[in-house]
């Protein structure tokens, strides 16, 4: 779509110009840029900018805002991909960062990009509508989401062999989509529909797993099997439901989720 294309051009542009202001010894900014700027789907600042574009909120803002959530999620990638994580060798056809770089660089570059997000988002200078509050609230917000009660606890249960795989999921998959919706809300001044939006984002993020367990034949699947395909159908509905119920325009959020669930038809 039209739409999608324009901010995710945009999206590419801001990515690479935040990159590009990063200082430091040059080996760590040369590790630090490696993932982000990979070629990506940049699924998660896309749904931001969808949902403050639908809310009425300011584009650049919510550019800005998806940026820090996918610097945020590049770092967990890097982090996922250690020897003492899921000692992933390829990513994206691409030796992955600590092949590359070395497992100290690695894992230092993630830290740095995880730490750099903030330091984005906690520039007034980067923000054209947002008030101190707001932007308060948007770090709150994708603190909370990326940390020990959201992405990282969901990740520590996952190497623990913990039983739930729902909770699981909404915490490790689904708490940084949430922070997208959230987000997008919150750069729209949007407060009454903040509730809405954290749980289609949970429900996004739990529908993008099940598609990944379905298409890996993990997780999800190792419980559910083929009958998993039955769910994932059942929580797009119930998506493309809610969203037409929150959102007046929704025909780029209606197409992201599209995207998502298609995945299963190859």
């Amino acid at each position: 779509m039209k739409k999608l294309r324009f901010w995710k051009e945009h999206i590419e542009e801001k990515l690479q110009e935040f990159l590009e202001e990063l200082e430091g010894p040059k080996s760590l900014i040369e590790a630090m840029k490696y993932y982000p700027l990979q070629k990506g789907k940049r699924i998660r600042p896309l749904f931001t900018v969808a949902v403050a574009d639908s809310l009425g909120g300011n584009i650049e803002d919510a550019i800005t805002v998806g940026c820090a959530i996918e610097l945020i999620h590049n770092y967990s990638l890097v982090h996922d991909d250690l020897p003492c994580m899921d000692d992933d060798d390829v990513r994206r056809g691409l030796p992955t960062c600590h092949v590359k770089f070395g497992e100290a660089h690695a894992l230092l570059a993630g830290d740095a990009i995880l730490t750099y997000a903030f330091e984005v988002l906690s520039n007034k200078k980067n923000f054209k509508t947002l008030t101190e509050g707001e932007i308060l609230e948007i770090i709150k917000v994708i603190a909370k989401k990326s940390g020990a009660n959201g992405m990282v606890g969901g990740q520590v249960l996952d190497i623990e062999s913990y039983t739930d795989i729902y909770e699981i999921s909404v915490k490790k998959t689904g708490a940084l989509f949430e922070a997208c919706f959230v987000c997008g809300g919150i750069v729209s001044k949007k407060q009454g529909v903040l509730k809405d939006l954290e749980k289609i984002g949970k429900n996004v993020g739990l529908l993008f797993q099940m598609v990944d367990d379905y298409l890996d034949k993990d997780g999800f699947y190792s419980i559910k099997g083929e009958a998993l395909k039955y769910d994932i159908k059942r929580l797009h509905k119930e998506l493309i439901e809610e969203t037409e119920r929150i959102f007046s325009k929704r025909d780029e959020i209606l197409y992201l989720i599209n995207l998502i669930y298609e995945r299963i038809n190859g």
